[in-house]
């Protein structure tokens, strides 16, 4: 059976090369494969490849919350195509470039829960993303990783940390600042990065709570 690779490309999501819901009179050849696909699905894939072409124009980085998030819901999209078609698909980023195969999600007995609200009405500003791809926040899981993040770099930042601040006072504090400062770079890079942000801010939160017993330890040792 014939792979079909969906993507986008200057604002039109394409499916096995041809634009979805192209028509025979559209000159696509005799057979689109996107033809077969619910309206719904191809109203969101024209609004995804609307988005992923504003992401392009805009000029951020792959690694920004639109990039992210037109990479994602891409994924979603051609996971939904490959079950409706009952067909094996790659998905063609058009974020990374990569092309990825989907081929095990016909075996699927549903499409995973997509979190895709209902589309606005009226026209988009020019370069914005559309409100297709706001997503929920998954506060109670985040914060959850988050607390278990701050709480183990406060333990081995503690345990690291105090009995040097107990020999050298202040100087003990001033290098594990400097230690941490090192590690701050690396770290905000992934600030909106999803699931390792919420690793990232309980790094911080860690590295933060770890300084109130460390400016006591070396006032007691001063």
């Amino acid at each position: 059976m014939t792979v079909l690779e969906v993507g986008a490309r200057r604002g039109r999501a394409l499916v096995g090369g041809h634009p979805v819901g192209g028509a025979v009179d559209e000159g696509w050849g005799h057979y689109a494969p996107g033809a077969d696909l619910p309206a719904e699905v191809v109203a969101e894939l024209d609004d995804w490849a609307r988005a992923a072409d504003a992401w392009e124009r805009s000029g951020t980085g792959p690694r920004s919350t639109e990039g992210v998030r037109v990479s994602r819901t891409g994924r979603h999209l051609a996971a939904r195509v490959s079950v409706v078609l009952r067909r094996p698909v790659d998905y063609r980023d058009p974020v990374t470039g990569l092309r990825i195969p989907l081929r095990a999600v016909t075996t699927a007995p549903r499409v995973p829960a997509v979190p895709l609200p209902t589309r606005r009405r009226g026209r988009r500003a020019p370069g914005t993303v559309s409100t297709v791809f706001t997503e929920p926040t998954p506060w109670a899981t985040g914060l959850t990783l988050a607390a278990i993040v701050a709480g183990l770099v406060l333990a081995a930042n503690l345990t690291l940390a105090l009995p040097l601040v107990a020999g050298l006072g202040w100087f003990g504090v001033l290098i594990d600042l400097v230690v941490v400062a090192g590690l701050v770079p690396a770290l905000w890079l992934n600030r909106t990065v999803p699931t390792w942000r919420w690793a990232v801010w309980g790094a911080f939160t860690g590295m933060g709570l770890a300084v109130v017993p460390l400016l006591v330890a070396a006032s007691a040792a001063g």
